[in-house]
């Protein structure tokens, strides 16, 4: 076991011209700031790239890619760090697994990739380790944390994890989605890092409360005004981009309260019938979930384009996709084009597209519609996201098919290919109720 005895830089949040000077300074002493070549560490059987950004003295941090894969920004934000004294070594799991960019790839990559990069990481370094993940990818890492505390029980080598807004429920319909089964046997000290506009900031509640109940020491930031995937979005708002640049000093508070937390930890053993394999929510399989209890639809008036108002009563008597998506999410743009043939297909029988944009500017969904993606089912504008509460939208895409006498008949998290024949054969069983 190794010491804990891994000071932590300074916390500041240095205007852009110190954190120059600062780079610079480190640079002159000898400390690369260059962007590294990947190398490959043999994990869940595989050689998986990993770019090491070294640091002699500071704290190690493991940081693995969301559903969404690794941007530009993560590099960036990598370098960063290491200039504030933090040794980050950024991932690829999927392209180590030979796997797709997409959340359905968690449930097929080995959990044993967990445990093996963080034992490299800590091995190399002979420092404590800690880990970094957001969105879809934490059911997976937590199993996989969970695998490495039962193979190193009471070590303090796992520092602690710092979840960007972690989407750990089952995506399930109802009241209140079902926490993932892991949630219930995580005891890590964790830090959470929770943009306020996300649509995961509604089960931060009951996250945190599970968590601490499992015995975790859990501390939580709330980012007001910022959405998920905030610091590698290309529409980011003025808020997001100075975020963005304040997101190496939010991650070095995080390390520094988790530094203070006692990390050694018995891991949580489940009962024998407990199952804690891996499913990310992702709507990738191609049938609609239906919702049992069939309620009626919550109210939605919203003006399209052309500053004309729907209201979803007024289509009583029609099959309705009600669909919640946003033009920086590429999910919800690879899903459209099905849309549209789906719509071109049943239009005649009484089946109509809502597609609800959340939080985005008019001149923003006008150039997407237009220069990206050439749909002409009904876009309907929400800015401030106003339909939320109502509709419950668990993730962009979230959509929901409404009968002709206005119940909710069946809904999705994630996005689908919509022509795919048993969706397609879903909503005919409805147009001919």
């Amino acid at each position: 076991m190794r010491p804990r005895g891994v000071r932590l830089p300074v916390l500041r949040l240095l205007p852009a011209l110190c954190l120059l000077l600062l780079t610079a300074g480190i640079a002159g002493s000898g400390t690369a700031l260059a962007d590294p070549p990947a190398a490959t560490v043999t994990a869940g059987g595989e050689p998986v790239p990993v770019q090491r950004y070294p640091a002699d003295h500071g704290p190690v941090l493991l940081w693995f890619p969301s559903e969404h894969g690794l941007q530009d920004e993560h590099r960036q934000q990598a370098l960063a760090l290491q200039a504030r004294g933090v040794e980050v070594w950024l991932t690829d799991p999927f392209t180590g697994h030979f796997l797709p960019e997409a959340a359905s790839s968690f449930d097929d990559m080995p959990l044993a990739t967990v445990p093996d990069l963080l034992d490299a990481a800590r091995e190399e370094t002979e420092r404590p380790v800690f880990v970094l993940a957001s969105d879809r990818a934490w059911p997976w890492l937590l199993t996989g944390l969970h695998q490495w505390q039962q193979a190193n029980p009471g070590s303090e080598d796992l520092a602690g994890v710092l979840m960007l807004s972690p989407f750990l429920h089952t995506g399930a319909d109802a009241a209140e989605p079902e926490l993932q089964p892991i949630v219930h046997y995580s005891n890590l000290p964790v830090f959470i890092l929770q943009p306020v506009q996300s649509p995961q900031f509604q089960h931060l509640g009951r996250v945190r409360a599970a968590l601490a109940e499992a015995g975790s020491s859990v501390g939580v930031r709330l980012l007001p005004e910022l959405r998920d995937r905030y610091f590698f979005r290309p529409d980011a708002t003025a808020a997001e981009r100075l975020a963005r640049e304040a997101l190496p000093g939010e991650l070095l508070r995080g390390m520094d309260l988790l530094a203070r937390t006692p990390s050694a930890r018995e891991p949580r053993v489940p009962a024998a019938d407990v199952d804690l394999a891996v499913r990310t929510p992702s709507g990738t399989d191609a049938r609609l979930n239906p919702v049992e209890q069939q309620p009626d639809a919550p109210e939605l008036i919203r003006p399209d384009l052309a500053g004309e108002e729907h209201n979803l009563r007024g289509y009583r008597g029609e099959v309705i996709l009600i669909n919640f998506w946003a033009s920086w999410c590429p999910p919800c743009v690879h899903e459209m084009p099905s849309m549209q043939r789906l719509e071109d297909e049943l239009r005649d029988e009484g089946f109509r597209i809502l597609a609800v944009n959340l939080g985005e500017p008019e001149d923003t969904i006008r150039a997407f519609i237009e220069d990206e993606v050439q749909t002409d089912f009904t876009i309907l504008l929400d800015p401030q996201q106003e339909s939320l509460e109502d509709w419950r939208a668990l993730a962009f895409p979230t959509s929901y098919v409404v009968d002709r006498e206005g119940r909710v008949r069946y809904a999705l998290y994630g996005a689908i290919e919509w022509m795919e024949p048993g969706v397609v054969e879903q909503i005919r069983d409805l147009l001919e109720e």
